[in-house]
């Protein structure tokens, strides 16, 4: 990937990590495997759906994943139409770099200790 193009997947990828820290909830979850679970299955399919790849339903949680995931794509759609201008895989490559940002942040530097408690 060239600079140029590594530039703009910086740039959203801070764009779309404020934008989803101001307008969602679904990273927010009381658990650390439910947030992990959240974060990777909702970006994953908003990629899928952003780059027009088949979007496997098959679980009641893809199901779940895919109501989120179907908004947020709307919402970049929307809001973001330059994102839309970036190959495919850039794209991806926000969708993983946003994905990193928010498991570090939701996950690895939460400083709730609730949500690491196994007993809860």
């Amino acid at each position: 990937m060239n600079e140029n193009a590594q530039d703009y997947v910086q740039e959203y990828t801070q764009k779309l990590y404020s934008y989803i820290q101001e307008r969602y909830l679904w990273q927010f979850h009381s658990r650390i495997w439910d947030r992990e679970a959240n974060i990777n299955g909702i970006l994953n399919m908003t990629g899928q759906l952003l780059t027009s790849e088949v979007v496997a339903m098959e679980t009641p949680a893809d199901r779940c994943y895919y109501a989120d995931a179907a908004i947020f794509a709307g919402d970049i759609k929307k809001k973001f139409a330059g994102f839309l201008e970036l190959n495919v895989e850039a794209i991806k490559d926000v969708m993983g770099e946003l994905k990193v940002k928010l498991l570090q942040t939701m996950v690895e530097k939460s400083l709730n200790a609730e949500v690491r408690n196994p007993n809860y």
